[in-house]
C-alpha cells in the first residue's frame, strides 16, 4: 500500500478533480514496454560510425539501448528531419505527423561524448522530476536516420538504477481502493473521500466522448474495464496534443448545472461532470495519445476496434502525478 499523502501533494492535478481533500493516493501501475527489443548498444561506438557527407542516411527504425549520463534537460527542438525519416523508414505519414516530439535532450557517453536525442513528449513529461542533470541512466531508443552531424535518435522509454524492480517482489493481488482491479493491474489512481455526493470536475477544457451508467460496467480487458459508472473526457490542446481523462466509480452523472450530462457536450476546466459514489472512491486516469503508448494487440483490436466510443481505451493510462500535462500539450510553452 503506497503511502497516504494529503492535496499539497498533489499539487495542481487533485485541485482540478476534487474540490476536496483526497486522504489516499495509491501509487499507478506503469504500462507495459518490450525493453527486450532494444539491442544494447555502447554510444562512443555508436557515435564512431561512418557519416554520410550530405544528406542523410535512413534507418528503418532500429531499437537500441544506450547506457548514459543525463548532461541537459535540453529545451524544444524541431523534428521535421525525424519526422521524414520516419515517414521514409516505413513509418505511416499519419502516424508520423501525430509523434508529438517536441524537446531534445542532451546525453554522454563514459568517454565524455555528447549527443543531442529527441524524445517523445509524453516521456519527457517524466523524465526531469525523474532524472537530475548528471545522473546516469538507460535509453530506449530508435535510430531514425544519420546525417553528417550525427545520428538521430527517439527516445520511447528512459530507465534509472531505481527503476529496476526486484526480481523477488512478490505480486501484490490484493484489491485496490476503487475496487476494480488488484494493485499489480491498477490502470490509474485511486482518490478516497469523506463525503458521498461530492462533486467531481473535468481535469481541462474538453468534450464528453463516452458515459456508461451502468453500476456493475464489467472490466473486460486489463488495464481498460468499466468498474461502476465513469465518464471520459477528450481534450484537445493548442498544439495538437491529444488527453483523454476518465472518472470511474461515480454515483451520479451529472453536468455543471445538475443536467444530464450526454455524449458530446463540451465541459469547461472544474466543470462538475458527476459526484463521488457509495464507497466514496474516484479512480482517475490520464491517457494521452502518443506512438508507444497504443494498444494494437490482437485482444483489444477484436474487442473494441470496431466501437467508437471505446477509441480512448486504445491508449495506455500513465502516472498523474508524473506526467505533465501542460508540457505535453504546448500550453506551458504558449503562456512564456
Amino acid at each position: 500500500m503506497a503511502t497516504p499523502r494529503v492535496l499539497r501533494k498533489l499539487g495542481l492535478l487533485a485541485a482540478f478533480l476534487l474540490p476536496v481533500v483526497l486522504s489516499a493516493v495509491p501509487e499507478a501501475a506503469s504500462a507495459e514496454f518490450n525493453f527486450a527489443r532494444y539491442k544494447e548498444t555502447d554510444l562512443d561506438e555508436f557515435l564512431a560510425r561512418r557519416r554520410p557527407a550530405s544528406g542523410m542516411d535512413v534507418y528503418p527504425m532500429s531499437p537500441l539501448k544506450l547506457d548514459v549520463t543525463l548532461a541537459s534537460h535540453g529545451e524544444p527542438c524541431a523534428s521535421g528531419a525525424l519526422k521524414r525519416a520516419l515517414i521514409m523508414g516505413g513509418m505511416p505519414k499519419q502516424d508520423a505527423d501525430g509523434l508529438q516530439a517536441t524537446n531534445c535532450i542532451i546525453v554522454r557517453s563514459a568517454k565524455g561524448a555528447e549527443l543531442k536525442v529527441f524524445i517523445q513528449d509524453v516521456v519527457y513529461g517524466f523524465l526531469p522530476n525523474e532524472v537530475p542533470v548528471g545522473d546516469k541512466l538507460s535509453l530506449f531508443a530508435i535510430h531514425a536516420f544519420t546525417s553528417p552531424e550525427g545520428p538521430g535518435l527517439l527516445v520511447n522509454e528512459f530507465l534509472t538504477p531505481r527503476s529496476f524492480p526486484r526480481a523477488d517482489k512478490p505480486a501484490d493481488t490484493t484489491m485496490t481502493a476503487c475496487g476494480c482491479w488488484t494493485h499489480d493491474e491498477h490502470p490509474g489512481q485511486d482518490f478516497t473521500v469523506d463525503t458521498q455526493g461530492a462533486p467531481v470536475v473535468a481535469m481541462a477544457d474538453g468534450v464528453v466522448v463516452k458515459i456508461e451508467t451502468s453500476e456493475q460496467a464489467p472490466a473486460d480487458l486489463p488495464v481498460i474495464g468499466g468498474c461502476g459508472r465513469y465518464v471520459v473526457l477528450k481534450h484537445t490542446f493548442p498544439n495538437g496534443g491529444v488527453v483523454y481523462t476518465r472518472y470511474v466509480q461515480l454515483g451520479r452523472i451529472v453536468g455543471p448545472k445538475g443536467e444530464p450530462l450526454a455524449v458530446g457536450a463540451t465541459v469547461k476546466a472544474k466543470d462538475t461532470i458527476g459526484e463521488i459514489g457509495l464507497i466514496r472512491v474516484l479512480h482517475f486516469e490520464l491517457r494521452p495519445v502518443a506512438p508507444g503508448n497504443t494498444r494494437s494487440d490482437k485482444a483489444w483490436v477484436e474487442r473494441y476496434g470496431n466501437v467508437p466510443d471505446m477509441e480512448w481505451s486504445r491508449y495506455d493510462p500513465v502516472d498523474p502525478q508524473k506526467f505533465d500535462v501542460a508540457s505535453f500539450g504546448g500550453v506551458r510553452k504558449r503562456a512564456k
